[in-house]
């Protein structure tokens, strides 16, 4: 038994100095070689430690959240390359040349996974997206092993790289997925090289804390919720009033659609939010100033994106600027008065 216990702690403690040692390991890796001997491998695609910087025609290449290290994906998750970026995107180029990697062109619509989700999450959304003429573009990030400023610059990376043949860009993301693209609209606002790219024409915001998530501060001191939820959880909770200051309104069109169990037709809610809510974020957290339609409906935070009324009214919202109707739209011109924090989610 003890033996067993000195290997564990043993292994733990290598785990923990190489992931404290991974960023200069990988730099002078990257640096030193600008090709790695690569075994074709089957990968996950990318959940939680890996993070796209650059998609072209469903090939990506990831950064590694630990060691920094790159590797080329393609469409089919099988990683072709890896070692450095300039490595994978000579690689990327190759295929390219080769008519192996189709560029995107027209239409394209980038979708953003929420808090410890994975691409997989808005696999739905992108499957009724191509039946109506776009192309989905999901952007893997690793939602809860980096900050949100990390997931915004990634972003940032992924659309300057997206070819001049895309002559229009739209989001729908779920979740967090909307405070990482309100994070890079301010980023682009504040940069005098990387400005907000002119082709950007709609966004749908799916479940997005706009206001802050009071779950997420009820839960801040669970140690199941800082292990899960990891640097985006606490800036969510804790670290939110810092967060808040670096997000930006959309400049473009954008409509909100918010879960709203609570109502007369669906009376069961969560009891620890305020009014209406989808179990995990509530109507009000939901709203922000400047949205031109607002549509709520009785949804769960966690499948909201799945359904069938959520996929039609995104393409209605994309093609038309409305979710139903254009004299049914529901702009939002103001907020609600906030409701008074907790001694729970007051306490630091």
């Amino acid at each position: 038994m003890n033996l067993i216990r000195v290997t564990t702690a043993f292994s733990l403690a290598c785990f923990f100095l190489f992931c404290s040692h991974s960023n200069s390991f990988a730099q002078n890796k990257t640096e030193a070689s600008s090709s790695n001997f690569n075994l074709e491998t089957s990968t996950f695609g990318g959940i939680q430690f890996w993070t796209d910087v650059h998609i072209e025609g469903g090939w990506r290449i990831q950064q590694n959240t630990y060691t920094n290290h790159f590797r080329l994906l393609n469409d089919a998750n099988v990683r072709k390359a890896w070692g450095s970026e300039k490595a994978c995107i000579a690689e990327l180029a190759k295929q390219l040349k080769s008519g192996a990697v189709k560029p995107y062109k027209g239409k394209v619509v980038i979708l953003l996974h929420g808090l410890c989700r994975s691409w997989k999450s808005m696999q739905p959304m992108a499957e009724h997206l191509e039946s109506e003429g776009y192309q989905s573009i999901p952007f893997r990030y690793a939602s809860s092993r980096r900050g949100v400023a990390d997931h915004a610059e990634k972003l940032n990376r992924m659309i300057a790289n997206l070819p001049a043949e895309v002559t229009e860009i739209n989001f729908a993301a779920h979740s967090l997925g909307n405070i990482v693209i309100r994070h890079y609209v301010a980023d682009c606002n504040k940069s005098e090289k990387q400005k907000l790219d002119a082709r950007i024409n709609r966004m749908v915001m799916i479940g997005p804390p706009n206001q802050g998530s009071r779950m997420a501060r009820l839960l801040k001191n669970s140690v199941a919720f800082k292990l899960i939820g990891g640097a985006s959880g606490a800036e969510l909770s804790i670290g939110w009033d810092q967060l808040s200051k670096n997000l930006a309104t959309p400049e473009f069109e954008f409509g909100i659609i918010a879960g709203g169990y609570g109502a007369e037709e669906s009376p069961w809610s969560n009891i620890l939010l305020p009014g209406l809510d989808d179990f995990t974020v509530s109507e009000k957290e939901t709203m922000l100033v400047g949205a031109d339609d607002f549509l709520v409906k009785p949804l769960l935070h966690s499948t909201m994106m799945h359904q069938a009324d959520v996929l039609e009214s995104t393409t209605r919202f994309f093609r038309e600027g409305y979710f139903i109707a254009k004299d049914k739209m529901r702009p939002i011109e103001s907020l609600p008065e906030p409701e008074p924090k907790t001694k729970t989610e007051s306490k630091k």
